[in-house]
């Protein structure tokens, strides 16, 4: 059982270490990726743990079994992505409910997260609602903590330039982490074959 779960830590181990690289190298290199000036880890690991939830959610078994790993990516993408365009509409019905003061957020979350939640329908073959919320929620928290961080965004930039930056940063890291799911699929099994343990 150990020896069976270490075979599946040290893709993981591996992987994390290289998603640390790349994510330092953005930093160090091209002063990070959006707002990302200290680093967006964090939004690859997050992703990475989604492709499986997508990958079970839709019938995985193993790398070899189940939806085709383009297809979850994609999946995870475009919720993200749609995620993204969901808490910018929040933000926006919610800034022209201000006059309503405490309410202006929660009245903006009730009208807006019914439509959105409609984007995991089961006619519909990319959507998946796990990738949307999380999604939203990573957008929701860039637009709150980063902004407090000395140079997240360019002095006198847009809402507008920032949801942006923000989206960008977020979908970029998007990418780096939902393969690693696959990947560590594919090692893991590749490993557990290679010395002979069974699933």
């Amino acid at each position: 059982m150990l020896f069976q779960l270490l075979m599946w830590a040290v893709p993981v181990a591996i992987l994390a270490a290289l998603v640390q690289v790349v994510d330092q190298l953005f930093v160090g290199k091209l002063k990070g990726i959006g707002p990302f000036k200290a680093g967006g880890g964090w939004v690859a690991f997050q992703a990475w743990a989604l492709y499986f939830l997508i990958f079970y959610m839709t019938g995985g078994v193993s790398s070899t079994e189940g939806p085709s790993p383009l297809l979850v990516i994609a999946q995870g993408l475009l919720g993200y992505a749609v995620g993204i365009v969901a808490a910018i509409l929040i933000f926006e019905f919610g800034a022209k409910l201000g006059k309503t003061g405490f309410w202006a957020m929660p009245i903006s979350l009730f009208v807006l997260c019914i439509p959105a939640l409609f984007w995991g329908i089961a006619d519909n073959p990319v959507g998946v609602n796990p990738a949307l919320f999380l999604g939203a929620a990573v957008f929701f928290c860039i637009m709150s903590y980063y902004p407090q961080v000395p140079g997240a965004f360019k002095e006198g930039s847009s809402q507008w330039s920032k949801y942006g930056n923000a989206a960008l940063g977020e979908l970029v890291y998007c990418l780096i982490g939902l393969p690693c799911g696959y990947l560590t699929l594919v090692l893991g099994e590749a490993l557990l074959s290679l010395f002979g343990v069974t699933a």
